[in-house]
């Protein structure tokens, strides 16, 4: 059966955008849903990894080798880090990279302990 007005077929070039998120952003989220569920937990890890394990680590490290004034401040205040963000409820969102960089700095002042005297 033939038509007497034909249609030409109409194509339209559909491009689905595709962002990719980076890496802070999925972060944030994943550390939102966090707070959502494991809140005490994520306290509870950070004060205890901080104050029992870092913490006296890093002191052993600094008093074993010459116990530099400058050292023991920096270890203080990664301590101060981490246990100020956990009292004042702030979400998991600024605890965990607070944990982290208390960490960091820990790890930072072991190793410069072996330098300096």
């Amino acid at each position: 059966m033939e038509y007497t007005i034909s249609h030409q077929q109409k194509t339209y070039n559909y491009h689905e955008t595709v962002t990719k998120q980076s890496a802070l952003n999925r972060f944030l989220r994943w550390a939102e849903n966090q707070d959502k569920i494991n809140h005490v937990s994520w306290v509870g890890i950070s004060i205890t990894v901080m104050a029992a394990v870092l913490f006296p680590l890093t002191m052993a490290a600094i008093l074993f080798n010459g116990a530099s004034f400058g050292l023991i401040i920096a270890a203080m205040v990664s301590l101060t880090f981490v246990v100020v963000t956990n009292l004042a409820a702030l979400p998991t969102k600024y605890t965990i990279p607070f944990l982290f960089l208390g960490g960091l700095i820990d790890i930072v002042v072991i190793v410069s302990s072996f330098f300096i005297r």
